[in-house]
């Protein structure tokens, strides 16, 4: 329980939070209140007389409504919302213009509940002006007649609704909120969702009303109410999944050791209110998801409001750029951008992250869940950081590419490792877009996860599908294909750095490891040859290369063969020069490496040393059209 611990606590330090609308996000909710969308805004006057109504638009739609904790919660059954509600809940002429005798009942029976259930606020000692009104409209029974007559309702030629819908959603789900216009209450806003008046009336008057068996709160400690039915709408794209549910007593939904849910779970309804309204708030404002439709949702926070990375790319700063030239430059920018967060956050601070996925429609459930000291969770991250990275291929703003050092981004990892090529049209242009399947993206960036913030090693097969897929150039476009080979050479660096060897970030001329040298060659006969295509063909060494992975030896003839046509295109001391170089790094080579097989496979290094020694050509080849410009 120590995650509905950690989440009430939140609430209670950011209660001055709820109940008020922020920019571009999503606003703490009050205790029995939900955010919804409303589709009708009806007007009245303080006695309750129609004044007008109107269809709400979508950016304006976010409303703050009472609610009940069977309510809350409802996926079945007749539970009214106390104020404002779908059409067919607060319509008492809903019945008159429905079709058929069941939606007849259901009509009549909702409104009979919802009619009921604001009877007796409106007659409490906490009732408020607005809801009376609300209440002496509704009893007269002319709401759908209202909305026909201001056009926001059509009926079909025999008097029933029509088949039309308000922002996608049909009159029976439409939910309507209020306006209100009094004298009485000018300080405040006519609408009763903004009128904090209201929230504080409903709250005060619900949790007196609250009924129900009273036992020990799992989370404050106190005896209480203990809440049955737990909130729902955590995660937007789970909306109908729980994360404590125990609603049947006859299925095995909780049972085992236990003989009724409370035994196994024990929350009192202020408590989850609290907790769940929070973390609602944590992943609509804060959140981050992997996946395109079935996705899973990660929450990373700390208790007290203050600020903490963003775990999609944490290593992405608006004020200090996290990459460098060199390996130094890198961890000093790292190190410099990571100090904006930890002087704003204490050592001892808790930061906590969670991550949410729906088992089925109905159940959610936490994947992941970690609690760590700031000191901790900034370590680990820096350490991270630090042993897994490589240099990436980017462009400016003006669209022109550069290289600089850089970690890489968590989902293009799992999209580079198990992803495959698409082309997207829009419009008239083609995309081409590196993309995998939701289960995939969900499950393989959680253990890169894990080893961000557990500091556990990166798993070999996911190196391992790095390197099968740099090691395969064909398959993508240019830009993707470097892309891939970068991420390969950092989860290379990474997963042997983990194994206490690492590799260096500079081409190591004096390394005589047999897959570093034929990596080498590799680079040297590709660059050779692409310096004289002009056509956009692919060089023999990229269409080469993966049999040149699995077999080197016998691969390389191949490719020193067909480079004799392209020898006649190079100027004579290019062709000295590229002669030297492959025999110097022949000359590298051990009598082991000879006497053994020279054709076995070659490990994954080899990508690395591909990719450095292009690095150092490209480097050369840049410099030297400079220092050409100049003169």
């Amino acid at each position: 329980m120590s995650w509905i611990n950690m989440l009430y606590r939140t609430y209670e330090n950011n209660m001055s939070k709820a109940g008020k609308s922020v920019e571009n996000g999503k606003m703490l909710s009050l205790v029995a209140h939900m955010l919804a969308k409303a589709q009708i805004e009806i007007t009245l006057n303080e006695n309750g007389d129609f004044l007008g109504a109107r269809a709400v638009g979508k950016e304006e739609e976010q409303t703050i409504i009472p609610v009940t904790e069977s309510s809350a919660g409802r996926a079945s059954g007749i539970a009214p919302h106390p104020l404002c509600d779908t059409l067919s809940y607060i319509a008492k002429d809903y019945c008159n213009y429905a079709e058929s005798e069941k939606e007849i009942k259901k009509a009549k029976d909702k409104y009979s509940a919802y009619s009921k259930q604001l009877k007796d606020w409106v007659e409490s000692e906490y009732s408020h002006l607005k809801i009376k009104a609300v209440y002496a409209y509704s009893e007269r029974g002319q709401t759908i007649h209202d909305l026909v007559s201001a056009g926001i309702v059509e009926l079909d030629d025999n008097g029933k609704f029509s088949k039309k819908k308000i922002q996608g959603n049909a009159y029976e789900k439409c939910i309507v909120r209020y306006r209100v216009t009094s004298s009485y209450y000018s300080e405040n806003s006519d609408a009763v969702w903004e009128d904090t008046t209201l929230f504080d009336s409903f709250i005060k008057y619900y949790l007196s009303h609250l009924k129900g068996s009273k036992d020990i709160c799992y989370v404050t400690g106190n005896e209480e109410t203990f809440c049955i039915n737990h909130p729902k709408g955590i995660v937007s794209s789970n909306y109908g999944a729980k994360l404590i549910s125990a609603n049947d007593s006859s299925g095995f939904t909780y049972r085992g050791r236990f003989d009724k849910s409370q035994e196994a779970c024990t929350v009192s309804y202020e408590a989850t209110q609290k907790a769940h309204n929070a973390l609602t708030w944590l992943a609509a404002n804060q959140g981050i998801t992997f996946g395109s439709q079935n996705k899973r949702t990660y929450v990373c926070w700390n208790p007290d409001g203050k600020q903490v990375p963003n775990l999609a790319n944490p290593f992405v700063f608006e004020d200090v750029p996290v990459e460098g030239d060199t390996e130094p430059e890198f961890k000093k920018n790292l190190y410099k951008a990571f100090m904006g967060y930890e002087n704003a956050i204490d050592d001892c601070d808790d930061i906590v992250i969670i991550a949410l996925d729906a088992a089925t429609t109905g159940r959610l459930s936490i994947t992941y869940y970690n609690e760590l000291k700031a000191s901790d969770f900034f370590d680990r991250l820096k350490c991270w950081a630090d042993t897994c990275k490589w240099y990436m291929p980017l462009f400016t703003p003006e669209k022109k590419p550069y290289i600089k050092i850089q970690t890489p981004h968590t989902k293009r990892i799992v999209e580079y490792a198990f992803g495959s090529e698409k082309i997207i049209k829009k419009g008239n242009t083609e995309i081409k877009k590196i993309e995998v399947n939701d289960k995939v993206m969900k499950e393989q960036s959680q253990r890169i996860l894990h080893c961000m913030l557990d500091r556990q090693p990166v798993p070999g097969d996911i190196v391992q599908a790095l390197v099968l897929k740099a090691s395969n150039p064909l398959a993508y476009s240019y830009w993707n294909r470097q892309r891939v080979l970068a991420y390969a050479c950092a989860l290379i660096y990474k997963y042997h750095n983990d194994k206490g060897e690492k590799i260096s970030m500079v081409l190591d001329e004096k390394n005589t490891n047999r897959s570093y040298l034929f990596g080498r060659l590799l680079a040297l006969a590709e660059a050779f040859e692409a310096s004289v295509l002009d056509d956009g063909r692919e060089t023999n060494a990229i269409r080469l290369w993966n049999a040149f992975a699995n077999h080197p030896m016998q691969t390389w003839r191949i490719i020193e063969e067909q480079l004799i046509p392209y020898m006649e295109k190079h100027k004579n001391h290019e062709r000295i020069s590229f002669k030297k170089q492959v025999d110097e790094i022949f000359g590298l080579f051990t009598e082991q490496d000879f006497s053994n097989n020279m054709n076995k496979a070659l490990d994954d290094i080899y990508l690395c040393s591909y990719h450095l020694q292009r690095l150092k050509i490209y480097s050369k080849k840049t410099a030297d059209d400079n220092k050409n410009e100049e003169e």
